[in-house]
């Protein structure tokens, strides 16, 4: 590989290139002594660059930062704000999640319906009774009991008449 090549991979940080791109960096380096001077002194600006940044960071007090940042956010924005009281609470509740709040309250009403419901429809001092006549003339009726209730059927005598 020619300088010219090389020239974009020097001065890379750690883990920016590839192992393909690495290990053809480190082969030209290894036999170019200009581009070698020149990555050494990338590397030498690079630690200088970085020690005068965290030597003005260190300078600096961001002590208060956090607390003047936090004093210009209303505290209605607060997603953690504390509601005064109970009242408070389930107010918050149902102002954030209205749907959730809706459905923990309609929930246990028609629970309670449903069971109402059901109660009145199977209580009963026992089966369904049906009041049913059936005459015929020389037909005998056929009174089956099934799930679905009793059916009727209506044949002819087995005695012949």
């Amino acid at each position: 590989m020619n300088c010219a090549g090389a020239a974009p991979l020097l001065g890379s940080r750690p883990g920016e290139l590839d192992p393909t791109e690495e290990a053809i960096l480190s082969a030209h380096l290894s036999t170019c002594e200009p581009c070698r001077a020149r990555q050494a002194d990338l590397e030498a600006l690079s630690r200088v660059v970085e020690d005068g940044l965290l030597g003005e960071a260190a300078r600096r007090d961001f002590s208060a930062f956090a607390d003047g940042v936090m004093e210009r956010i209303p505290a209605s924005a607060w997603r953690g704000a504390p509601a005064p009281g109970a009242l408070g609470w389930v107010r918050d509740l149902f102002r954030r999640h209205r749907v959730l709040a809706t459905a923990s309250a309609l929930v246990p009403a028609l629970a309670a319906l449903a069971l109402y419901l059901y109660i009145g429809r199977t209580s009963g001092t026992g089966p369904l009774e049906f009041n049913v006549e059936v005459t015929s003339e020389d037909l005998a009726p056929m009174v089956l009991d099934t799930s679905d209730g009793p059916i009727i059927l209506v044949g002819e005598a087995s005695d012949g008449t």
